[in-house]
């Protein structure tokens, strides 16, 4: 479980440190964040991949609805996902997966 624990949280950084890479480079380079997305939005794959980014928040926010226990507590661990991404998911998963494990191997999940 702890390596499991440890790979999502080296992936969650590596992640966050592409994000600061690209937020810094992206005025030397190629314009703002936003000419960038705007740019991306014309393209067929730009638009898959920025789809396919939010089914997978919209994913996330279900597992986690679904095994929070507190209504509240789950709607603020899904609603930063949508601005954080999935850095944001890594730091539940590191968090939670434990429990997560541990409510999965029940027979009767989810009840």
């Amino acid at each position: 479980m702890n390596i499991a624990r440890a790979a999502i949280g080296i992936l969650g950084l590596a992640l966050l440190g592409l994000i600061i890479w690209a937020f810094t480079a992206q005025q030397d380079l190629h314009g703002s964040f936003f000419d960038q997305a705007a740019v991306l939005l014309t393209l067929p794959w730009g638009v898959v991949g920025i789809a396919d980014l939010l089914v997978g928040f919209i994913l996330f926010a279900v597992l986690v609805f679904l095994t929070e226990r507190s209504l509240l507590v789950a709607a603020l661990w899904a609603a930063p996902v949508l601005v954080l991404g999935n850095v944001w998911a890594a730091v539940w998963f590191v968090i939670r997966l434990p429990h997560l494990a541990k409510q999965l191997s029940k027979p009767d999940w989810p009840s």
